[in-house]
């Protein structure tokens, strides 16, 4: 029981941390330098600038507050307690944080920094089963009625949307740079790019199938070289015709180069098919058991 206790104030401990990045990215990188992120933080920030001496952190919470409610009707559970715990630290650290902690000397430096930030708290608060709030509790909601829908492309759809408009009133109401188009997907590219590569990891395995006439030397080869196992599987085409074997082996990525080599060696007639793996779920010390 104390356990579960104890475990559960960690997960929260380390969706706060991830909602604080999230307000410090907003303060520091993405206001000061007139920017639009994705999502309702777009929506607050557009808000803030049109607003004479408005609070971000308020600004931020109500905005929030009807999603929030939506989320308790139709998800409930762990997921919506998360997210509603992470708007509310996100508000009040926006609330405490200095007026003088900004960064406006280069835009570019501040979307790549800014970027990172929510990148990272994107991906701590997914890991924990939390979010940072906004489009991503509307992609939980339709994935719950409409598992059918590819939600990556509705969460960047809704984004872009917002980014644009909010950008536009920006050019047009406040006659700001057009660059604060190209400076705000920047910001959203870099975010979304850093949240995948941390979920991909830095060294995501390959799954290699190589359909060859020659398997035993290669097998041989890839056994003793990666230290691994592989699956064969004989291969008979749509003419009936058969002699070819199918090795499926799984390596990581800075071990791909490698094993194209031993291929081009053994058998460049081979047909090879190479894919990305993200997720090695049944064996987790599969990176660590391969060095």
């Amino acid at each position: 029981m104390w356990k579960k206790f104890f475990r559960k104030v960690y997960e929260y401990f380390i969706v706060a941390l991830a909602s604080a990045l999230n307000a410090l990215s907003l303060h520091a990188f993405v206001n000061p330098n007139h920017m639009v992120p994705g999502g309702f933080s777009g929506i607050s920030s557009i808000i803030y600038y049109f607003v004479p001496n408005g609070d971000m952190s308020l600004i931020y919470l109500l905005i929030n507050i009807p999603l929030l409610l939506v989320s308790l009707i139709f998800l409930r559970g762990d997921y919506t307690f998360k997210t509603i715990w992470a708007t509310v630290v996100c508000s009040a650290v926006l609330a405490i944080l200095p007026p003088d902690l900004i960064f406006v000397r280069s835009k570019l430096i501040a979307v790549i920094f800014g970027g990172v930030m929510i990148g990272i708290s994107m991906y701590v608060a997914v890991q924990y089963n939390g979010s940072n709030g906004g489009t991503e509790v509307i992609a939980k909601i339709v994935y719950k009625y409409r598992p059918e829908v590819d939600l990556s492309k509705v969460i960047f759809l809704a984004n872009t949307a917002i980014l644009i408009c909010g950008s536009m009133l920006l050019i047009f109401v406040q006659h700001q740079e057009v660059w604060v188009v190209v400076y705000s997907f920047i910001y959203v590219f870099c975010g979304s790019e850093f949240m995948g590569m941390l979920q991909r990891g830095f060294d995501h395995p390959q799954k290699f199938i190589i359909i060859t006439e020659h398997p035993d030397k290669m097998k041989k080869v890839i056994l003793k070289r990666f230290h691994r196992g592989l699956t064969c599987m004989d291969v008979i085409d749509k003419y009936g015709k058969e002699g070819r074997t199918a090795l499926v082996v799984v390596v990581q990525y800075r071990q791909a180069s490698i094993l194209k080599r031993i291929i081009r060696k053994y058998d460049p007639d081979s047909f090879t098919i190479v894919k990305d793996i993200y997720d090695v779920f049944s064996r987790p010390t599969f990176n660590r058991s391969y060095k």
